[in-house]
């Protein structure tokens, strides 16, 4: 008799062990759905953005021609468009709101020399390490509204950079810098955004 009652309280437990994974198989199906749902209409909503004119741009490898203050420069449409919100990505544009000379050449007063940082940067990602150099850049990059090329200096680790200014090395002696109040070579506690950078600093700060 003891054996019975044994064997349907298995019975028991096995039933309520498959009637809980069903309820979860449901649940699961239930957040697949959503998440289904979400990246639907998410890609709708990428797709709608990208069909917009600013983004209609022309074939990735047409070649596009650059006289940036006085130095010419030749890339392609892929390059430039690396970041599609850019200055650089509207000359890129079907209709381009920045019109080349009779040639077909944009031509930008800008210096050309950090310019070829930022084609290097758009072509292979590689960025300088030199600290004047990178706070150049960043300002350059403020101009084109190359948003992604400021957030990756602001991410390169602060022992990667080479320091030549003064300020630097007060930073590499030890001392802290006026303005400072953490690991940061360049000084602040809010980045470009404005947003406050909490905990430990382990990146370039602006």
């Amino acid at each position: 008799m003891s054996h019975e009652l044994d064997l349907k309280a298995l019975w028991k437990d096995l039933d309520d062990y498959s009637a809980e994974i069903d309820r979860e198989a449901r649940t699961l199906q239930d957040v697949w759905l959503k998440i289904a749902q979400i990246k639907a209409k998410n890609d709708q909503e990428l797709k709608d953005i990208l069909g917009k004119e600013e983004f209609n741009f022309l074939p990735p490898d047409t070649p596009i021609g650059l006289n940036v203050g006085g130095q010419m420069f030749e890339t392609t449409v892929e390059v430039l468009t690396i970041d599609p919100y850019s200055i650089l990505a509207s000359l890129c544009r079907r209709k381009t709101p920045i019109r080349p000379n009779h040639d077909g050449i944009f031509y930008l007063d800008r210096d050309w020399w950090l310019f070829r940082h930022i084609l290097s940067f758009l072509r292979s990602g590689v960025l300088p390490r030199e600290l004047e150099i990178l706070k150049e850049l960043y300002k350059e990059a403020s101009f084109y509204r190359m948003e992604k090329l400021q957030r990756a200096i602001e991410e390169i680790p602060v022992d990667q950079v080479i320091q030549y200014s003064p300020a630097a090395y007060v930073a590499s002696s030890g001392l802290p810098l006026v303005g400072d109040g953490g690991g940061s070579l360049l000084g602040g506690s809010e980045g470009r955004s404005g947003s406050s950078r909490g905990g430990s600093r382990s990146a370039l700060t602006f």
